[in-house]
């Protein structure tokens, strides 16, 4: 109850949930977002796709764009980025996380990427190509394989 994570994700829920109600309530979503935002030191897009049991340990300095997709089970620590590289409208331009992924502190995901199922990303890692489910990541990634530990 007390965790900025938790608050920062059911402000997340309630302004998702307007941003894809039928009608004008786009800049209600957008306001509820900014205001959690000043609350929690976490940014989360209302138009972002976030599945079950998401947590944010240490919320302070965490964003998730606007087309990011975020799986179940996804644990995710502080000044995590899941952002995107084009400012394209009506385009993917956001992380697609997979299910049971655990999002090191300080970890930036960015562009139209994959990080497959079951996969971990280290501390401070920036990644920027796909990333087979079942991997460990670390540090500055170019490319991994099923089962690799990158460091």
């Amino acid at each position: 109850m007390l965790y900025s994570g938790v608050h920062a994700i059911w402000a997340y829920r309630l302004s998702h949930w307007l941003w894809t109600r039928p009608g004008h309530y786009r800049f209600l979503a957008r306001l509820i977002s900014q205001l959690a935002r000043h609350l929690t030191g976490v940014e989360i897009h209302p138009g972002a796709t976030i599945g079950r049991r998401f947590f944010i340990d240490h919320g302070m300095g965490v964003v998730i764009g606007e087309t990011a997709i975020v799986g179940d089970d996804v644990l995710m620590y502080h000044q995590v980025t899941l952002g995107g590289r084009s400012l394209g409208r009506d385009v993917k331009r956001h992380p697609t996380i997979g299910d049971r992924v655990l999002l090191g502190a300080g970890a930036k995901i960015i562009g139209d990427i994959t990080v497959g199922d079951d996969s971990r990303i280290g501390a401070n890692a920036l990644v920027v190509h796909d990333i087979p489910a079942g991997s460990i990541v670390t540090g500055v990634l170019s490319k991994a394989k099923p089962g690799d530990i990158i460091a």
